[in-house]
Formats: C-alpha cells, structure tokens, sequence
C-alpha cells in the first residue's frame, strides 16, 4: 500500500493528557485508532490507554485479517472487558471511562466503527464525503430538529457522552460505519473532541489540503489548541492519506513501538504492563475468529 501519515497529540490546558493514539501496521493492514479518557471519571487516561493496548494486542495477535468488519465487532467489547479488569484491579477498584474510534484499512479499503464522541472523517476532494455520528444527547437533539450543529457547539449538554466503553456490566454496542472503497488523495482522520470541537469544518479542511500530511495534522492540532484556549481539552488525531496499492509499510516488526511506550514512565504504562501480562497467562476470555 502506498499513504501517508501523521499524529498528534497535545496536552492543552489541562493537568493530564487524557487521550491515546494507535497507528500500527502489519501484513499490509494498517489500525488507526484514538481514544478519550472521560475526564469526569476516575482514571480516564487508564481506560484510554486499555483501549488501544487491546486493540494492538488483538491486531497484532492475528497473522491475517480477513474482514476487518468482524474484527471491529468483536474488538470493541474486548477492550471493553479490559478496561474492566484494569479498573477492577487497581486499589481502591474504579471504573475508567472513554470513547474510541477505530480504523481498518485494507487493500484500498477502510471500515471505521466507533462509541461516543471521537470522530472519524472522509475527506475527498476538499469536502467532508462521510463522518461518525457522536453517541451525545445534543447529536440526537441536532437529528431531531431541536438545534442546530451550530447551537450545538454552545449547549450545555455538549460534552454528555451517551455510550462509551467501561464501566457497565455488558459492553454498549458499537458503531460501524460504511465500507469505504477508497480513491488516490482521500484522507482518513480520526480525532478527539477536542480537536473538532475548537474549529470549524471549514477550518479542517483548509489545514487538510496542505500537500504534507504529518504537517498539517500537527498544525491542525495547534490551531484547535489555540482556538480553545484557555479552556483548551487535550487535542489528539491520527490521520492516513491513501496514494493507491503499491507497497509501502508504515514501520517494520523492529521499529513499531508498542502503543503504551507513547507515555514513557507514566503510572498508566506501568499499570496496563501489569495487566497485560496477567491477560497474557491466561489468554483472551473471547474468540474473535
């Protein structure tokens, strides 16, 4: 495959940065995948970072992946069941929150599915051609005709989150989008709130269209921040342009850094390490072939 990249990820005005990125490939199939701890919670950061060990593990666990659609259905629920456990298993037990969103792509072809507010885009040809629809009480208010996208941006409810992963007994369903069949030049980008919450649309775009896309994700990122500013959220997107079929792999087995090495010495890898090899003894509790 032949694409581009580019991440980011930025603490804003808060005290922890909350949010966790994944960009992984291998046997010509590449994850995306961010994820927002649920700051109102205790230990959000923990299940952001659960999150995207349990995709990695199980993506990386399977030497191919024949459709990515099953993968996504049943990868969700795991790292629900993760986060439970790592809750579970801190002292005094707690119940981390966050929102995910995850994308497969696979011979020039994507498929994203996602639970609460972090977003993905298909931007083709300098428009939005597909977006997530956030799991919020103002996006069902938007479906209903009762305001606007714009007095959405504004509305006390903004930030209520109706589904996300953790703290319930059963997984809450996932969201799968469309098969995407993609064309040279489109971009896929998956980000928290805090990023598309703090600019326009038209905004995104504009930064979009920059020929490099490691760049513009950076500069995107910035602009949120300073946008939002002083109340600005953690800011984080990852983001893959599609050039078409020839091979082109995004790291080898040897230079891929683990996702939880991203936050060197924090408290959180070191809990999740601890988790993993437990997970690891005994195997997953779920068979997702």
């Amino acid at each position: 495959m032949l694409f581009s990249v580019g991440q980011a990820n930025r603490l804003g005005n808060r005290a922890s940065n909350q949010d966790r990125c994944l960009m992984l490939e291998r046997n010509d199939t590449v994850i995306l995948a961010v994820a927002d701890g649920m700051g109102g919670h205790a230990r959000g950061d923990l299940a952001a970072q659960a999150f995207v060990d349990s995709l990695s593990r199980q993506f990386c666990s399977r030497d191919e992946l024949d459709d990515a659609a099953k993968f996504l259905r049943g990868a969700f629920p795991e790292a629900h069941r993760t986060i439970q456990r790592v809750g579970q298993a801190q002292n005094p037990p707690l119940q981390p929150l966050t929102t995910g969103v995850a994308c497969i792509v696979q011979d020039g072809v994507a498929q994203w599915a996602h639970i609460g507010d972090s977003r993905a885009y298909l931007i083709r040809d300098g428009h939005v051609e597909l977006r997530t629809r956030d799991h919020t009480r103002v996006a069902d208010m938007i479906e209903a005709g009762l305001i606007t996208e714009q007095q959405a941006r504004i509305h006390p409810l903004r930030n209520h989150v109706s589904m996300c992963l953790g703290g319930t007994p059963q997984p809450q369903p996932v969201t799968l989008g469309p098969t995407i069949y993609l064309v040279p030049g489109d971009t896929l980008l998956l980000c928290s709130d805090g990023l598309w919450s703090a600019i326009s649309e038209t905004r995104l775009l504009e930064s979009l269209a920059q020929d490099e896309l490691a760049e513009a994700i950076d500069a995107l990122a910035e602009i949120a921040e300073r946008a939002s500013y002083p109340q600005s959220d953690n800011v984080s997107a990852v983001a893959l342009r599609w050039e078409g079929p020839q091979a082109c792999p995004l790291a080898t087995d040897e230079d891929r850094p683990h996702p939880s090495r991203t936050f060197e010495g924090d408290p959180v890898e070191r809990a999740i390490a601890e988790i993993n090899q437990a997970l690891d003894e005994y195997g997953s509790e779920m068979d997702l072939d």
